[in-house]
């Protein structure tokens, strides 16, 4: 079990926040698209105000997400998960995920059509 100081140090270097709220957002872009390809207009409107509404709910999390990396790890593998994340090729691509995902998404609707 990590001590809570080391989570957080953790959660700053990786930037996992970020990286969580980026992955939400893909989602989300990705059922808003599918829904409007399938005419469910309601549906997709709904998933909108859920885009816009959930960094609310999201940053209520941040507890919770500092206790499940406490009862995860030890102090030790946070240690090196903080080295690992201080990689500039892996901050590099945490950064870039939002856009990485979207640019996925674009090509294979370009494809489905």
């Amino acid at each position: 079990m990590a001590s809570i100081e080391k989570a957080r140090e953790y959660l700053r270097e990786s930037d996992s926040h970020a990286h969580y709220s980026s992955i939400v957002e893909f989602a989300l872009t990705y059922f808003i698209a599918k829904a409007r390809s399938e005419g469910k207009e309601t549906f997709a409107q709904e998933l909108e105000q859920a885009k816009a509404e959930y960094h609310e709910h999201f940053a209520e999390a941040i507890g919770i997400t500092e206790y499940v990396h406490v009862e995860t790890f030890t102090d030790e593998e946070l240690d090196n998960l903080i080295v690992l994340h201080q990689n500039p090729a892996l901050k590099k691509a945490r950064t870039l995920t939002a856009e990485t995902m979207n640019r996925i998404l674009q090509k294979f609707f370009e494809a489905s059509v």
